[in-house]
């Protein structure tokens, strides 16, 4: 009788009758987050959760709050131990994030705790050709404060300097250019 009701379970998931969070409780830590509840994910993480836990679709729960933009889970769960550069099964990163929303106060989060700027996607993308290509002139500025490099290039070849020319941000070229890049 067990085995048959367990077997109907498992069959009912894999037909998509039923989602595997609705079959487990989401934990507090990844409700929280998903809420945008700073003082439940403080909570959660004086109760000994862990801040480096992926939600269901696989997220670092701090590239979660990141997308979500919601500063004050953002900085809990860096206070917290959160990895500032753990990376999505895609190799996007936080900063890369915050960087493509164009969320200066993020960027500047995320950089102060010592986020990495020349992480690169599996495409090899980097947050500095995102932000050179949507015009964000004041998260270039910081990256590039930060070292990232306009020479890196993405697996077709182009650098931030090609994505900001491209994109018509010239004056974004022209600071990658003063900065040392070239296309």
């Amino acid at each position: 009788m067990i085995r048959r009701a367990f077997l109907g379970l498992v069959l009912a998931t894999s037909a998509g009758m039923a989602s595997a969070q609705d079959m487990f409780e989401l934990k507090p830590i990844v409700k929280a987050v998903r809420e945008g509840d700073e003082e439940k994910v403080r909570q959660a993480l004086l109760k000994g959760e862990n801040p480096n836990q992926n939600d269901t679709s696989g997220q670092p729960l701090l590239m979660v709050a990141v997308i979500a933009g919601q500063s004050a889970v953002v900085e809990t769960l860096l206070k917290g131990g959160a990895i500032v550069d753990a990376t999505d099964k895609e190799g996007y990163t936080s900063l890369f994030h915050a960087a493509q929303r164009g969320d200066g106060e993020l960027v500047d989060m995320l950089l102060k705790r010592n986020a990495k700027p020349n992480v690169q996607t599996r495409q090899g993308v980097t947050a500095l050709m995102v932000a050179s290509r949507a015009g964000y002139d004041e998260i270039v500025r910081a990256l590039l404060a930060k070292k990232a490099d306009p020479n890196t290039a993405d697996f077709t070849g182009r650098t931030a300097v090609a994505y900001a020319r491209q994109s018509g941000h010239t004056t974004i070229a022209a600071m990658l250019r003063k900065a040392g890049g070239r296309e």
